[in-house]
């Protein structure tokens, strides 16, 4: 989407509308309900440039202001993004664009400067953070926020069992990959013990200090290139600038932000077999 903004490409629309709830449908005399690419347009167009709400561009193509913010909340509660998260999932898995066999876990900050809902003071100051696991291209399989203070190996676990891949055939869909890397901040022998009871092979270095003899046995696998997470991240916060600092205070409004930018991502690499 380099250059001026245009909103939602042709392709990726088709890629979107069949996974969007129905159209409300009007009842009675007044306006018609707003067309939903247009309200993704504005909600996209906040959430690339980072800017406020009442600077949104107005006219064809664009949905109103509030009216956008609302439907942003409005699929966040009632579990939309999610579901076309994994839906989005389920047909990349379905093509082979998953890549199940290394995932990578780690955390990045934004700075909370508007307060709100689960904005804490952590070690980097005030805001949250935005905990990701992804595959091995780099593609997020889950994703939680979380304040500030809150501690990132407490969010190994709920990110496993936040995988979901909609791939509409009979079975049980995969959601869990080979291995997980992560850092030595996720150091913990009763983290390693959990993932592996869930088969899967953890791949977090132990911390050394400075005295203190290494623990007896087999050293853990080390990470490989868990540097994949940290560039997912450094495609979220390029890309959507509204991801930097939160701004919203009330959870639903940044969390539908989030996963719309985790959507937005899936898309990407679908598209490709569109057109």
């Amino acid at each position: 989407m380099a250059g001026k903004f245009t909103g939602l490409t042709d392709v990726e629309w088709a890629v979107i509308e069949p996974l969007l709830p129905e159209q409300p449908k009007k009842s009675g005399k007044g306006r018609p309900h707003a067309f939903f690419r247009d309200i993704l347009n504005t909600i996209l167009w906040v959430l690339i440039t980072g800017a406020r709400w009442i600077d949104a561009p107005r006219g064809k193509g664009f949905g109103a202001r509030s009216t956008s913010h609302r439907w942003l909340g409005i699929w966040t509660t009632d579990e939309t993004w999610s579901k076309i998260k994994a839906l989005l999932m389920g047909q990349a898995h379905e093509l082979g664009l998953i890549d199940w066999s290394r995932s990578s876990v780690d955390g990045s900050f934004a700075a909370g400067k508007g307060g709100g809902e689960d904005v804490q003071y952590g070690f980097k100051g005030k805001g949250v953070t935005i905990h990701a696991l992804v595959d091995g291209n780099g593609l997020p399989l889950s994703v939680i926020s979380t304040g500030a203070a809150e501690s990132e190996r407490a969010q190994v676990e709920p990110l496993i069992d936040r995988i979901e891949t909609i791939t509409g055939k009979t079975g049980r869909p995969r959601k869990r990959p080979d291995a997980i890397q992560g850092d030595k901040g996720y150091d913990s022998r009763t983290l390693r013990d959990h993932i592996r009871h869930r088969g899967i092979t953890p791949m977090i270095p132990r911390r050394s200090w400075q005295n203190r003899k290494p623990p007896k046995g087999r050293p853990p696998n080390k990470p490989v290139d868990r540097w994949k997470v940290e560039r997912t991240f450094a495609w979220l916060q390029r890309k959507y600038r509204r991801l930097v600092v939160r701004w919203e205070r009330r959870n639903k409004y940044w969390n539908g932000f989030v996963m719309f930018a985790v959507c937005l991502l899936w898309v990407n690499p679908l598209t490709g077999f569109l057109g």
